[in-house]
């Protein structure tokens, strides 16, 4: 029994660890001309929640909890020609996974940690293929990369359409995809408004949908989430940026349930 939770445990927490992450969104779909940078550092923290039982164990049922923070440091500088470079070096600080077993009537718990401290650096282009000549419309491009020798690297990539409505209001409709080292990828599609209600204040809502590929005999399944960013520049060159969110996954198969997980960050930036 103990060897089946352990391999349980192992199994499903590849897949339902709630990664704390944190990104300026307005910072996301801004490309800095030649020699302007900008430097930011963010706690982000999460917490998520999924059920399972398992094919092998009829009688097998779990509860698991993640709980997932860290700090982050990035970067942004604008090379010319429309190009900038980014790069984010995250600092794993908690990393845990518990779960409550239900075993032929039978009750038993197990605590995971995992790694801390500094993990793989993120790095990135992004280029703006296109800009109107009144500024009101623009066609970003983005790609990143994460090499690891184990299982969680990825090479992402990101076409987005921005509209600018008015002076104060400009949205975003992106599509991505995203291969993962080892699997499972992903596609899927967000959309953001990012609506400036006063000199120093932003408000910045968004909602996207992912489906992720089936892998290591689980099915496919859907995931959205959503959430919300109030931008506060109290001077010129600085960013205060706090945020909530939260996301909905899908069954993964007959017993995989659905996973739920919140998160809140906080990042602040200084631009040069």
């Amino acid at each position: 029994m103990r060897k089946l939770a352990i391999t349980t445990t192992a199994l499903l927490g590849a897949f339902f660890s709630s990664a704390a992450q944190a990104e300026d969104i307005i910072s996301r779909f801004t490309v800095r001309d030649q020699g302007q940078f900008a430097v930011d550092g963010s706690l982000a923290g999460s917490r998520g929640h999924s059920s399972y039982g398992s094919p092998y164990a009829p009688g097998l049922s779990a509860e698991q909890h993640d709980y997932d923070s860290r700090a982050i440091l990035g970067g942004n500088i604008g090379l010319g020609y429309g190009i900038e470079l980014y790069a984010a070096l995250p600092y794993v600080l908690s990393n845990h996974v518990g779960v409550d077993y239900t075993y032929q009537g039978n009750h038993f718990s197990r605590d995971f940690d995992g790694d801390k401290g500094f993990s793989d650096a993120t790095f990135g282009l992004k280029y703006r293929a296109f800009k109107s000549a009144d500024g009101s419309n623009e066609v970003l491009l983005r790609a990143a990369v994460l090499h690891h020798s184990g299982s969680s690297g990825f090479i992402s990539a990101e076409a987005s359409y921005l509209h600018m409505f008015a002076p104060a209001i400009k949205t975003a409709i992106s599509l991505n995809y995203e291969k993962v080292q080892g699997g499972p990828d992903s596609a899927g599609m967000g959309t953001y408004l990012m609506w400036q209600v006063s000199p120093q204040i932003a408000f910045v809502p968004y909602v996207r949908a992912d489906r992720i590929s089936g892998y290591q005999g689980l099915a496919s399944y859907s995931a959205v989430a959503g959430g919300v960013q109030l931008r506060y520049s109290p001077v010129k060159g600085w960013n205060i940026t706090p945020g909530l969110s939260g996301s909905h996954a899908g069954k993964r198969g007959s017993y995989i349930g659905s996973s739920n997980s919140i998160g809140a960050s906080l990042i602040v930036q200084k631009e040069f």
